[in-house]
């Protein structure tokens, strides 16, 4: 977001005041907001490398701006630097931090390079060049973090230059160009949002148009409104996938309990202090963060959701997460299930804590299911069927709380947060 913002700043104080850029020598405009850009995303993901490393790019701007405006260092120097100190650099602190950033300060070196040896007469071409490399660096970055906004935006960004520069505009054009693709890209994003949820969009539903994602699709208020949702799997949708996507959409405000059952918490990425239970009959297993529970013995399961939601700190929400049910379901009969899920579910509702079940429905009696579905406020299906040789992945909800239903719908296989 922050990257964005300054892009989109710096080609409209590019564009509408160009004698602006006459205060900065070369390339020092754009390195002290590359410098802003990575300081504020570094402090917004707490990653203290990348901001540190932002500071060093703004104080070694500023200390380039003034040896090339005094003569000290040769311009072709300043390329160079520009270059492998911040191209380089992106690469280096990028693959330590955040791989998406990697892409952006390999665009810097290819930039740099062919700055450093063009000629005179390709100066117009370079200037527009960056603006191209600008938008390859969006497109990759959202790519590799999955945001349609920034993917597509960064395509379009590179179109519009090139249209620009072809229909024989100015760098001035291009860059306003540039600017209301991204506004306009915003906007188109907003409204989109918004008519799919009903509601006003947060920020970062409007970047990731994550409106089939399960926080935004399935559920149309924040995740600890609800409290009780049902996910059912038929197919070879990976669970673990779909706890790894859950457990990265958490908030600051809430703690996961995560309960497995078949999924191993070797598969599961964990975030730090959250409360692991594992209920396997597997032996010869050394548990060492998580505890390890009979799947034949529900109150051992119970005594554990107990305590853990009893250490939950006060304004903190606990949120339990787990496809534990698997593994019970086949060790109890029909009625004994029914009694032990109804108590649990009673519970969650009365305590108004949260609980994400997930089910393999397809290796469970009907029974089961039905019961699983007959306590959720929010029911989410997903199967997957062959379709002319090809496999189709499709979802269905059913929001007692927000009062709507689906038909089955299709969905991307690159999403698996039930959506």
């Amino acid at each position: 977001m922050s990257w964005g913002v300054l892009v989109a700043v710096g080609l409209l104080v590019q564009s509408i005041v160009p004698g602006m850029l006459h205060a900065f020598v070369g390339l020092a405009f754009w390195w002290v907001l590359i410098g802003l850009g990575l300081t504020l995303t570094g402090v917004s993901e707490r990653m203290k490398l990348m901001t540190y490393y932002g500071f060093l790019i703004i104080l070694t701007g500023l200390i380039f701006e003034v040896c090339t405006a005094f003569s000290l260092v040769p311009y072709g120097y300043v390329l160079l630097g520009f270059g492998i100190f911040v191209g380089a650099g992106l690469v280096l602190v990028g693959w330590v931090t955040d791989r998406a950033v990697v892409p952006i300060g390999v665009y810097m070196l290819v930039g740099s390079a062919l700055s450093y040896v063009a000629p005179p007469s390709m100066y117009s071409f370079i200037d527009v060049l960056w603006l191209m490399l600008a938008g390859a660096a969006f497109a990759s970055f959202g790519f590799v973090k999955k945001s349609a906004f920034a993917h597509f935006t960064g395509i379009a960004f590179i179109f519009g230059v090139v249209a620009v520069y072809v229909l024989g505009g100015n760098i001035v054009i291009a860059g306003l160009v540039g600017f209301v693709i991204v506004g306009g890209a915003l906007l188109v994003s907003y409204c989109y949002m918004f008519l799919t949820l009903g509601r006003t969009p947060h920020v970062e539903e409007i970047i990731t148009l994550a409106a089939r994602a399960l926080f935004t699709y399935g559920l149309r208020k924040p995740l600890d409104q609800y409290r009780v949702v049902a996910i059912t799997i038929q197919g070879d949708i990976a669970t673990e996938l779909i706890i790894n996507e859950l457990l990265a959409k958490i908030e600051e405000k809430w703690r996961p309990i995560v309960l497995l059952g078949p999924t191993s918490p070797t598969q599961i990425d964990l975030p730090r202090g959250v409360k692991i239970g594992w209920v396997t009959s597997l032996s010869g297993v050394t548990a060492t963060d998580y505890t390890l529970l009979s799947p034949a013995n529900p109150s051992d399961v119970n005594i554990f959701l107990s305590g853990a939601m009893k250490e939950v700190s006060n304004g903190h929400l606990p949120v339990l997460i787990g496809d534990f049910l698997d593994n019970m379901i086949p060790l109890m009969k029909e009625d004994a299930f029914y009694k032990y899920y109804s108590e649990l579910a009673s519970r969650i509702k009365f305590l108004n804590y949260t609980a994400v079940l997930i089910i393999k429905s397809d290796i469970h009696p009907e029974v089961a299911v039905n019961i699983v579905k007959g306590f959720a406020d929010v029911i989410i299906e997903n199967r997957e069927r062959e379709q002319r040789n090809k496999v189709i992945r499709e979802v269905r909800v059913s929001n007692k709380v927000d009062n709507f239903q689906t038909d089955w719908q299709a969905m991307p296989r690159r999403s698996y947060v039930a959506s």
